[in-house]
């Protein structure tokens, strides 16, 4: 089944809807605490999936998808940052 990235009355991003029904994040939540087991597996599971991609990406797809993946990695950074110094 395809999932969309965006909300298509709202065009917001559905990441976050996504992230809260993934079962690796539900399993981490539990208990309210990440520990650093936690944050290597995930390391390695998100390492495995772009492993992955590496294989089957080429040329221009391959380029905006790393583009696209950084930049979300750079977003989730700064909202990071944002939120401990609105504390």
């Amino acid at each position: 089944m395809e999932q969309h990235w965006f909300e298509p009355e709202t065009g917001s991003l559905l990441f976050e809807r996504y992230v809260a029904e993934r079962p690796s994040f539900r399993k981490v939540m539990e208990d309210r605490l990440v520990t650093e087991a936690e944050v290597r597996e995930q390391a390695a599971r998100v390492e495995s999936l772009l492993r992955r991609l590496d294989t089957v990406l080429s040329g221009e797809v391959k380029a905006l998808a790393t583009e696209a993946f950084c930049e979300l990695a750079v977003l989730y950074a700064i909202q990071l940052k944002y939120a401990e110094a609105s504390r």
